[in-house]
């Protein structure tokens, strides 16, 4: 694999982990903020009366991803390519 390529894919990998894991918080905290309580088997908030809540931060969410997932596969790219040199 080309050197330049590992450093890139690990950083893409990991922030791909790394949105997931925050729209997971996102949402599961949106939701029991309102007063619901999150269905893991169907990925959907019920509120107490059976209504499913629709998230209201789906927008902000999205923004926030796409600067999170540029920042971290900047940031882990880069400090894989500083220890590949480091060795050298």
């Amino acid at each position: 694999m080309n050197r330049t390529l590992l450093p890139t894919l690990v950083g893409v990998l990991t922030s791909l982990f790394v949105i997931w894991s925050l729209h997971i918080l996102l949402v599961i905290d949106d939701c029991l903020d309102n007063g619901g309580a999150y269905d893991y088997a169907s990925a959907k908030c019920l509120l107490e009366n059976g209504d499913h809540y629709p998230s209201t931060i789906e927008n902000y969410a999205l923004a926030l991803y796409f600067v999170v997932g540029f920042g971290v596969s900047f940031l882990v790219s880069t400090l894989i390519r500083k220890l590949f040199k480091s060795k050298e």
